[in-house]
Parts: C-alpha cells; structure tokens; sequence
C-alpha cells in the first residue's frame, strides 16, 4: 500500500519534484465557470437553497464544472464554487494519452514541468474549512438559511467532513464518483504507465497524482474509518450518490455508493436503465445523464433522466 518504499529511482524524483516546488513560481488565479458566484443572485421559492459545488483532486473549479454550474443556473439555481485544497506544485499529465485530454497529474515526474497551481490535494480537514468559509459567504450574501451541495470524488469528502463540524448547514447532498469506504485505485497503473514501471501500485500513484486527499481516501484509511463511525450519511441530509459502473478511479465502484441508505437516501448508478453507456470518473462532470441526475437530486425528483 502506500507506506510500502517505490524504489531509489522514485525516492530521487520525489526528492528532486520538491525542490522544484520550493520554487515553483504562482500562476494566475484559474477562471471559474460562468454564472457562479453571483452574490446578487436570490434564491427562488423553487429552489430555496443555493448549491456550493466542491471540485476534487488535481483539478480546479473551471475544470470541473464548466458544463454542470452553467445547467444548474440555467434551472434557476444560485450557483457557488471556488478553487479549494491549493497545493503549489506543476499539474501536467505524467503520460499516456491523458497528457492531450488534461488529466490532472502532479507526479514526480510531472514536477519536473512548469506547471499552473494544483488544487484539491492538499489535508481534507484544510479543505473543509476553506468550504466552511465559502458556505458562510454564501449563506450570509443570499440570507439562506441552508445550502444544496454537491462534490465530485474528493469534493464529496471534503462535504463529508464539513458536515461532521457543521451540522444542519445543508438540507442536500449530491456526490459523484466519491469514495465512501474507500479506493483501492485498481485503475490508474494503465493510466500512468511509467509510475506503475517504477513499482508504484494504485495508492502509490494516488499519493503522488492527488497528493495527502489521496492517501486519505484510500480504502481503510482512519480518516474514512473515522467519517464512518457514525453512518456515512449525515441525520437531516438526504444524500444522493451517483456512481458509474466503469470509473477507473474509484475502485471498486461500489464505493462510490452509500452502503446503507438511510431514508430519504439513495444510490444511483449512471448505467441503470442505460447498461451500455460507459463513463469513466471525470466523465461523470460533463456527462448529459450525470447533468442531469444531478439537477433531479437536487430538486427531489425521483424521477431517472432518459438515457
């Protein structure tokens, strides 16, 4: 697992990703998507709670929800997000075809490139306080008494912690792809081929592509131990959560779902009804059905989207 050494060759690079991290210079702050953030912005009757969005690893707010916050202030929701977990290091794509798509990385091996500021990575407790004062400002320039969340992969336990802090701050929670009891990360050796080369297996990667939030949420880990203590859903919260059948990431992808809903829970997986429509973990962002399922949970639509 990830306490297991990855070889001299691995040790050097890591020693040799920071110090170029000492000196890493800061990017420009990444824009955000468009019509988040608008303070202006009133609830409506319809949707009296506006929702916050929490990114995960590697990534960032523009990133993440460039197609879900502009659907969901089409709806007619009040829409909020920010760039959350900063971690100073370079981003670039370790290898592999995903180096052309934008898969976020910030291997040993990608610190070697200069690279734009890494958010997501950082300890999930940090995060979760930087949430905490996002959800105040929200909740104070809107006069809401309560927020909608949604986060994807990490993003749904950085609200898990928040909400074990912050009771009665939400009325709906919305996660996709997020590890509930844990990922062994079965796929990303395929995804960074010249990582798993160096010995490094699923949570060895993990630790290097998603930083401390990935150790965090390897399954068994005390911090998920210990959200789990008490349910992994919060009393007063209706969850929804959403998993795909072929998620790379979040293995296996069980565990993206709630292992005993509670009322007024549930579990959804992307391919119920629609077997054949594969999406894979950053998939579940863009995705028209994922979109869409979303919106339903958040309006309390029990009603599945057509495939």
């Amino acid at each position: 697992m990830i306490g297991r050494a990855a070889g001299p060759l691995a040790a050097l690079l890591c020693a040799a990703a920071t110090a170029l991290v000492a000196t890493a210079p800061a990017s420009a702050a990444e824009p955000l998507p468009p019509g988040v953030n608008d303070f202006s912005c009133r609830p409506a009757s319809a949707h009296p709670d506006p929702v916050v969005l929490v990114h995960g690893s590697g990534t960032d707010a523009q990133r993440s929800f460039s197609v879900l916050a502009p659907a969901l202030r089409e709806d007619g929701y009040c829409v909020f997000t920010a760039n959350l977990g900063r971690a100073q290091m370079p981003g670039a794509a370790v290898s592999g075809s995903d180096a052309v798509k934008g898969w976020p990385g910030l291997g040993p091996i990608g610190a070697a490139l200069a690279g734009r500021t890494v958010y997501g990575v950082a300890d999930i407790t940090g995060t979760a306080a930087e949430l905490a004062a996002l959800v105040d400002s929200v909740r104070s320039g809107t006069g809401a008494e309560h927020v909608a969340l949604v986060g994807h992969s990490t993003g749904g336990t950085v609200i898990r912690q928040y909400l074990s802090t912050h009771p009665g701050a939400a009325r709906t929670v919305v996660t996709l792809g997020t590890p509930y009891r844990g990922s062994t990360y079965a796929g990303l050796p395929g995804r960074y081929p010249d990582l798993a080369q160096l010995g490094m297996d699923g949570p060895h990667i993990a630790a290097q592509v998603f930083g401390t939030a990935g150790v965090q949420q390897t399954a068994g880990s005390p911090m998920l131990a210990r959200l789990n203590a008490g349910g992994e859903s919060s009393p007063g919260v209706r969850v929804t959560a959403i998993a795909s059948r072929t998620d790379e990431v979040i293995t296996p992808p069980e565990t993206a779902l709630l292992a005993m809903p509670t009322p007024g829970d549930r579990d959804i997986w992307l391919q119920d009804g629609c077997p054949f429509r594969p999406v894979d973990h950053n998939g579940l962002l863009a995705d028209p059905r994922a979109v869409a399922l979303v919106a339903a949970a958040l309006a309390g639509d029990p009603a599945d989207p057509p495939c």
